[in-house]
């Protein structure tokens, strides 16, 4: 055998040596390379050695001359064989190295799928040459054009995942690869030297991220023609990235981590190109989930490799270092042991370069996972921040990852290494950042270090609790560091705050952190004092009273953000609701108690504390004036918060203003007008008083003791000295001082009679301030001088004081040329309150103890005040004369210059007419409290005051002061505003009758305020006038308000509620308002009786206009007026508060609607001082806390009424809203079952109002909302909404659209695969997409088909993944509609063709260009990225169903287009459904229109390629069936063949020339055929209109000639390679079928074979002549002379074909 081989070897070497050129070197290598190569498997040595010399010479030859090609597919061939021994495939692997080198690229890749098979499993040496090969290969690869045959898998990775796995993972290593910089610089002198050593290479100096082992492979051990440039390196980097770019090289979601990889590390890459590549496909692709350990683990092995060298090539590398390493590239070792530890480190990897550790965070930072990967977590950390490779931007973002892991990590994960990284942080803040980066790098850097620690504090506080040295650190970096740095520092200590929480309780480190926060808040850095007073307000309980005390401090700070923290710390906690019982609301209130700093200790902490130097903080406060050591504004805050303290402790129920609110201090609004909270307060004055003076006799404690603040600075006895701080202060600051006289003369009222006499002997110094710049301080101050100085006048001593003091205020009230006008303003009100007071505790002898002469003297000079120059004297006069006349009649003698009559006319006359609004008050004021002290001038007042409603029609809000006058008259001290004028605590006003004389004090006729409240009511009448409607409503407004508890207004409850609720219709919308706050006052203070009585009204005046009233209105007398807030559904008028009854009716309790009217106000007066005064806030408080057990029941329906379309109602339900909900969105959540599930059933309501409000409050509702929340609603919200979006009301449908806008905004935000799980997504997909494929698009009302067709379409763009189980329902759907969503004006046009001058195929071409552009096709097309094998189990049924039976030409053109697609991206998927759906379309493709019937041909052409030879066969027999015996009338279904057959020679010829001899002699025949089709004639007519000559004139036989072009390129050879076919069926047809013009086609055809073949013909003449002379026998018929010119040309041509012979034989 062997003798034989080398016998056949000596031969071939004899071809190839005497293969003289290389044209025939080419061919002998071609025909016997393989063969003799393939003896190297031979088992003979000689044998093998021959084949080797021979492969010398061949080596030899094909390198001489690179232009001699190798046969590549016998080597890949041989290569690949099983049978193939190592041997062979080493050297057929040389040769096939050579033959790609010699290929063009087209030729390469062609060739490229036959050689990366298998690679995975190759030796490593040949791995290494195949991806040397390959490599470059796949680089130059171009992407097909459009007009080209489209490509899938150019490469043949398809089913090959190990190879493909491979693959990518080279060039994930290609794209980790650099060239060594050489680390030299060439010199004249260092060029010698340096010759001799060469540059270092990459298995010198390993590129990072890489190992010796990967080097090797990519490069080929160095051998690769692309490894020696960087330049080189980075065109092939940006080549293989673009490649693998491409779907048709490697779709989006195949090997999605492998190529995420790749462009990560392109990302990072130091070229611009590649970096730029790179973020394009981190865009552009799918990204693995970061989740996913797998994931985790490859980004952390690619940032720290795997135990490689940690330094990677760079300038600096030195030569020496390397040259140990370029030895030898293969191991020497001594020892197996030794080589296996070498062939280890070959394959350990170092880590990556820092732009791309900088990348490979960034993405770390979206994973939770990672975080709990120990021990890489704080390996990657660590490197970022102290690596010496590290850069600026990898230290902050190494910086950023460690915050990363501080939020996520769990609590088990994070606690083994928390004080590691606690202590590295700590290190890294106090060595600095280092100075590599910019400034502001570096200050970055800094203050992310400071956010890391703090949010390290939140998720391990124990390592912080029992080491304050980190608190003090950063207490004292917060005002040291840079501007920049601080907000981080702010923000660490913020965060750091729950860590100390139980701090606190160790009274030593409790102490140290008091000490700090003092410390900074004397800094002059706001930052310092921010974060001091949080610490206060957020560490520590309400009850301490140092928080309090740093609260204080800085509430008056010029940093906005430090002022409005202290301002929290300083808001009392919220008081508990009302409990059932007295018993329970009284544990209630102890129990909040408990909550409040003690006011002794607070008072005794404030003062020690007030000792404090604070001299570093005056430069925090330029300009400021100081009261000890705090500024004037926050010892102001300090008196505000005490006095808040002192009345809420002794009745948690009071009202007390916001701290800093000085306008109710200046407005006298401040003062504590509720009779029970006056009444406790006075009790715990009195207590703390007792307590104090527990060493005297209770007499003695409560009369003469006095105020010793030397001996104690605590409890009240330091309250009071804090006031008269205040008061006392060098430049006294003007608010300081208003604040400290009002709660000075709350004191000196409410407390016991020791301590106004105590001030008894300081008169002088009170009176210093009577000229103060503020008149409220020197009202306040004139206030305490009238009570202090009045009290003990038994005592002649203070009588004579008394007197002085009046002659001295006398003349300072007088001397106008030498008295300063605040000073003769002070003087006069004192007067008012000395004579006022005096009259109050001797209302019977006050006569005696001063002389009627004087106080008639003083009133005279008070009077004159009355014709001041400014208006404040006049106010001034106005005051003090309501003062003295108070309490008893104004007192003139004869002769003296004013009478009471003249004081009174001179009052009615600023009243009525004077241009300064607060004259007009004060005088109104005067007059009532003068009528009160004098009953004779009561008629002359109220008979004043019916005269103006018209004089004040444009000043609404005087009515109020009106108001207060005629309670203040009518009334007297029985009105309950009147008990801040019983301001002696120890003195009863009115007093009882005097014993013995039996005089007393006169009080208001009852019988008087009886009659003219009944002029009120009568005023209220709809006949009266709308101004004294209006001032009347106000009037008794007041009344009802203050005199609720007397007789006059109790007995006629029921008849002020009729007369208040007849204008509740009211033209005036204010005078609404006040009407509806009265009738919550009336029920109020009615019995039980009374109020059934008042709700049974109150509904029966809602509902049926009907009136419970004693005036005389007659039965057409309208309720409400036409001008009224709105109307209901059937056209009436409604107000606002029906829509607060209905409110009240839905929770099925009538009597709430009192409380609700209470609330449901929006005018401005009432946050104006006026409406104030009223005290509506208490009441509104009061409703509050009666609703607050009814809210569960409420807040769902009153959510709603804030949205409903009338703005006015809308107003009041939300002033409902905000006072009954203080915190709305806690409401919300913990009600939003209730809240959506009421929403859901108003959509269905009767009255478009609730429909319209419901659909704008579910818009609002929605906003923001979790799935969870959402889900279980979902179908009922798209049904409700739905159902309104075709409501019968266009504002509802505008609502409704709004809702359903939100709605769809949800549910592609539950839909998205990036925003909710795949759980949760597919549980929402799987409810709402057979709603909106069934009830949205199946809709009647095209606004719902509409919008479900935009929301379902939106879905199939974002549901991703999600959508799988329900493409087949999408699909099917989309496909239908889009004939039943078509335009109906094309449809109406494809019935009036004609008449628009417009052709069929013409409308049908537009047609089908809507339909492939519409977004119904995009969507569906969008579904085919999910489509896999499992979805075309169910999909191509009901394709296929579609395609059978689907109506209209955009649905019948688009199931064309979506098959076509479903074939271009799925080939493997859709091939055992292509027979299925072959044989659909070749049913449905006999359709009337041409253009769908392109449509299916197109689309039967590409299904063609995949489908079974059989199937394909039958669809070619079924063409050629319906064309031959086809109705040779019907031209559009004879066209079909040549179409059909047309588009699958075009998408599949490959496929097709397997029934070449079927299909070519039909195409010849079909090409002489005489009749036409549309689809020709449409060809024909583009051909002329683009001003072609070669328009075809016969339409059917252009088509088979394009058919026959397609398949043979026209060449003539064809015709004589398939003669004995085309005559086989010439045969047939003539011989079958009975058709003319058949045998008139057949006959052109053999004529025109004849013509072609020219002499050729002869072979088949015996055949042909007796086929066309048998049918030339019989009758005439068209055509049959053309019949006759076949069998001419068939004899000229074989008469031409015998002359060459004859003359050869003549010449023989």
């Amino acid at each position: 055998m062997a003798s034989k081989e080398l016998e056949l070897l000596e031969n071939v070497e004899l071809r190839l040596a005497l293969a003289d050129t290389d044209a025939k070197f080419e061919a002998t290598v071609a025909t016997f390379l393989a063969p003799f190569l393939r003896k190297l498997d031979s088992p003979h040595d000689a044998v093998r050695h021959k084949v080797v010399g021979m492969c010398s010479h061949v080596n030899k030859r094909l390198k001489a001359t690179p232009a001699i090609k190798v046969p590549v597919e016998p080597l890949l061939a041989l290569y690949t064989a099983q049978a193939s021994g190592p041997l062979l495939r080493s050297f057929a692997l040389v040769y096939i190295e050579l033959a790609f080198a010699r290929l063009s690229d087209p030729e390469a890749v062609k060739f490229l799928p036959l050689l990366i098979p298998g690679i995975a499993g190759r030796p490593a040496a040949q791995r290494s040459v195949i991806l040397a090969i390959a490599i470059p290969i796949m680089a130059k690869y171009k992407p097909p054009r459009p007009s080209d045959p489209p490509v899938h898998d150019p490469f043949g990775f398809a089913g090959h995942d190990a190879d493909l796995q491979f693959v990518l993972e080279c060039i994930l290593d290609i794209m980790l690869y650099i060239v060594p910089a050489s680390g030299r610089t060439l010199t004249a002198q260092t060029a010698a030297a340096n010759a001799a050593t060469p540059p270092p290479t990459a298995l010198d100096v390993l590129p990072p991220g890489l190992s010796k082992a990967a080097v090797v492979t990519i490069t080929n051990s160095l051998q690769a023609p692309w490894c020696k440039s960087n330049a080189d390196v980075r065109d092939l980097k940006t080549a293989l990235a673009r490649v693998l770019m491409m779907d048709h090289v490697l779709p989006d979601r195949v090997c999605v981590l492998e190529k995420f990889l790749i462009f990560l590390v392109c990302a990072g890459n130091a070229y611009s190109e590649v970096q730029a590549v790179g973020e394009e496909g981190l865009r552009r692709y799918a990204k693995p989930d970061f989740e996913d350990a797998a994931v985790v683990v490859r980004l952390y092995a690619l940032y720290l490799g795997n135990g490689g060298p940690a330094t990677a090539a760079s300038p600096a590398a030195s030569p020496a270092a390397s040259a140990p390493a370029a030895s030898t590239p293969t191991p020497t070792a001594a020892t197996p042991a030794a080589a296996a530890a070498s062939a280890v480190s070959d394959t350990l990897r170092g880590p990556a370069t820092p732009a791309l550790k900088h990348k490979i965070l960034d993405f770390l930072m979206r994973s939770a996972r990672a975080t709990n990967q120990l021990p890489q977590t704080v390996q990657v950390a660590f490197d970022a921040l102290y690596s010496p490779t590290t850069t600026p931007k990898l230290r902050l973002a190494g910086m950023s990852f460690v915050q990363w892991i501080a939020r996520m990590a769990d609590t088990d994960k994070l606690r083994p290494i928390g004080a590691v990284m606690l202590s590295g942080l700590l290190k890294f803040i106090n060595d600095g950042p280092p100075e590599t980066g910019s400034a502001l790098e570096n200050e970055t850097l800094h203050g992310f270090a400071y956010e890391a620690v703090g949010l390290l504090s939140k998720r391990l506080p124990s390592l912080f609790r029992d080491d304050l040295s980190i608190l003090v650190g950063f207490f004292s970096a917060v005002s040291t560091v840079s501007r920049n740095v601080r907000v981080s520092v702010q923000e660490a200590l913020s965060n750091m705050i729950p860590a100390y929480k139980d701090v606190i309780a160790d009274a030593a480190k409790r102490t140290q952190i008091e000490a700090l926060l003092l410390a900074n808040m004397d800094k002059h850095e706001h930052h310092a004092r921010y974060i001091a007073t949080k610490y206060a307000v957020q560490l520590f309980p309400f009850t301490s009273t140092f928080a309090r005390y740093i609260c204080v401090l800085a509430s008056a700070d010029p940093k906005l953000e430090v002022m409005d923290e202290a301002k929290r710390g300083l808001r009392f906690p919220d008081l508990p609701p009302v409990g059932g019982s007295d018993a329970e609301e009284r544990a209630a209130l102890d129990g909040w108690r408990q909550l409040l700093p003690g006011f002794s200790d607070t008072v005794e902490l404030f003062a020690r504390l007030g000792k404090r130097s604070r001299a570093a903080a005056v430069a925090i406060y330029p300009g400021a004036k100081w009261v000890t050591n705090m500024t004037a504004a926050a010892y102001t805050h300090q008196l505000e918060f005490l006095r808040q303290l002192l009345v809420l402790t002794a009745d948690p129920r009071a009202r007390v203003s916001e701290l800093g609110v000085i306008e109710d201090f200046a407005a006298g609004t401040s003062g504590i007008v509720g009779a029970t909270t006056r009444a406790r307060l006075s009790e715990l004055l009195l207590a703390m008083w007792t307590a104090q003076h527990a060493d005297t006799t209770t007499a003695t404690a409560t009369t003469d003791m006095q105020v010793d603040v030397a001996k104690s600075v605590t409890g009240l006895h330091g309250y009071i000295h804090f006031i008269e701080q205040a008061l006392k202060a060098d430049g006294g600051d003007a608010i300081l001082q208003l604040v400290a006289s009002s709660l000075l003369l709350e004191l000196v009222s409410l407390a016991p009679r020791g301590l106004s006499v105590s001030y008894s002997g300081r008169a002088d110094w009170i009176r210093s301030f009577l000229s103060s710049i503020r008149d409220e301080t020197r009202l306040s101050m004139a206030h305490i001088l009238g009570i202090v100085a009045t009290s003990n006048l038994e005592d002649a001593g203070r009588l004579a004081s008394l007197l002085k003091l009046l002659d001295e205020l006398l003349a300072g009230s007088v001397d106008m040329a030498r008295t300063a006008t605040e000073l003769r303003h002070g003087s006069m009100v004192s007067i008012g309150f000395l004579i006022g007071r005096l009259e109050y505790r001797h209302p019977y002898d006050f006569g005696t103890l001063v002389p009627v002469a004087k106080i008639s003297t003083l009133l005279d000079a008070v009077a004159e005040g009355l014709h001041g120059d400014h208006p404040f004297i006049v106010i001034g006069a106005c005051e003090a004369l309501a003062e003295a006349g108070r309490y008893a009649p104004l007192v003139f003698v004869d002769g003296a210059k004013w009478t009471a009559k003249t004081v009174l006319d001179k009052l009615t006359s600023l009243a009525k007419s004077s241009r300064e609004a607060k004259v007009q008050e004060a005088a109104i004021y005067a007059l009532g409290h003068i009528a009160l002290g004098t009953p004779a001038f009561l008629d002359t007042v109220l008979d004043f005051v019916l005269t103006l409603p018209s004089a004040l029609s444009k000043n609404s809000e005087m009515h109020f002061n009106v108001g207060d006058t005629l309670c203040t008259a009518l009334l007297g001290f029985a009105s309950s505003h009147m008990i801040e004028f019983l301001d002696i605590a120890d003195c009863a006003f009115p007093p009882p009758p005097q014993a013995g004389t039996g005089k007393s004090v006169p009080v208001p006729d009852a019988a008087k305020a009886d009659a003219f409240v009944d002029k009120i009511m009568e005023l209220m009448r709809p006949t009266s006038s709308a101004v004294a409607r209006k001032a009347a409503c106000i009037w008794l407004l007041c009344l009802t308000k203050y005199g609720g508890s007397t007789a006059t207004v109790t007995a006629r409850a029921l008849q002020i509620h009729a007369a208040f609720s007849s204008l509740l219709g009211d033209r005036d919308e204010f005078t609404q308002e006040v009407a509806s706050k009265g009738i919550g006052l009336v029920y109020d203070i009615g019995d039980q009786a009374v109020k059934d009585e008042l709700v049974r009204s109150l509904v029966s005046t809602f509902t049926e206009g009907r009136k419970l009233a004693p005036q005389s209105v007659t039965g057409e007398t309208q309720l409400f007026d036409s001008s009224a807030v709105g109307t209901a559904p059937d056209g009436t008028n409604i107000t606002t508060y029906q829509s607060i009854l209905s409110l009240a009716a839905d929770m099925n309790q009538p009597d709430l609607v009192y409380k609700f009217m209470s609330l449901a106000s929006h005018h401005a007066i009432w946050n104006s001082r006026r409406g104030a005064s009223m005290g509506f806030g208490s009441i509104a408080a009061q409703a509050e806390r009666e609703l607050t057990p009814h809210l569960p029941q409420l807040i769902p329906r009153l959510y709603r009424y804030q949205f409903d379309p009338n703005p006015k109602v809308a107003e009041n339900m939300r002033n409902i809203w905000r006072t009954l909900v203080k915190e709305p969105k806690k409401a919300v959540d913990a009600h939003f079952e209730t809240i959506i599930k009421d929403l859901l059933v108003s959509l269905g309501d009767r009255m478009w109002r609730t429909r319209e409000a419901s659909c704008n409050a579910l818009a609002d509702l929605l906003h923001g909302r979790q799935m969870a929340d959402i889900e279980p609603f979902l179908q009922d919200l798209w049904t409700m909404s739905f159902r309104a979006l075709d409501d019968i009301k266009e504002t509802v449908r505008v609502a409704a659209f709004a809702t359903c806008k939100t709605l769809t905004n949800l549910t592609l935000r539950f839909t998205d695969p990036h925003n909710v799980s795949l759980a949760q997504g597919s549980k929402v997909l799987a409810i709402m997409v057979p709603f909106f494929l069934n009830k949205g698009l199946g809709s009647m009302a095209e606004e719902v088909r509409k919008f479900s067709l935009a929301t379902v379409l939106k879905m199939c763009k974002t549901g991703g993944v999600l959508l799988k189980p329900h493409i087949t329902d999408l699909v099917g759907t989309l496909l239908e509609s889009l004939s039943s969503l078509e335009p109906q004006s094309l449809n109406y046009l494809s019935f009036h063709v004609d008449k628009y001058n417009v052709t069929q195929e013409q409308l049908d071409t537009s047609r089908l260009s809507a339909a492939r552009n519409s977004p119904m096709m995009d969507a569906a097309e969008q579904c085919v990225a999910h489509v896999d094998a499992a979805v075309l189990d169910t999909l191509i049924p009901r394709l296929c169903g579609i395609i059978r039976k689907g109506v209209g030409l955009p649905t019948r053109a688009g199931c064309a287009r979506f098959v076509y697609t479903l074939v271009q991206r799925l080939p493997q998927d859709f091939a055992p459904h292509a027979d299925t759906v072959l044989k659909a379309l070749s049913g449905a493709i006999q359709d009337r229109s041409p253009v769908v019937r392109k449509a299916f041909a197109t689309a039967i052409g590409h299904v063609v390629r995949v489908a079974t030879d059989a199937a394909v066969a039958r669809l070619v027999a079924h063409l050629r069936k319906g064309y031959l015996e086809g109705d040779a009338g019907d031209e559009d279904a004879r066209s079909v063949a040549p179409v059909t057959l047309l588009e699958m020679s075009r998408s599949a010829g490959d496929k097709m020339k397997g029934f070449h001899s079927t299909v070519l002699p039909l195409a010849y025949i079909g090409a002489r055929d005489t009749t036409g089709s549309a689809e020709a004639a449409a060809a024909a007519a583009a051909l002329a209109a683009s001003g072609s000559t070669a328009a075809p004139t016969n339409t059917i036989k252009a088509l088979w000639a394009a058919v026959w072009e397609e398949n043979t390129a026209g060449a003539s050879g064809a015709a004589k390679l398939w003669v004995i076919e085309i005559l086989d069926l010439c045969e047939t047809l003539l011989r079958e079928s009975p058709s003319w013009p058949v045998k008139r086609q057949v006959g052109s055809s053999i004529a025109d074979l004849a013509a072609t073949l020219g002499p050729a013909i002869e072979p088949h003449m015996d055949r042909i002549i007796p086929l066309l002379t048998d049918t030339l026998s019989g009758r005439t018929w068209d055509g049959k002379r053309g019949r006759a010119r076949g069998p001419g040309l068939c004899v000229r041509q074989r008469q031409s074909s015998a002359r060459p012979r004859l003359a050869a034989h003549d010449r023989d």
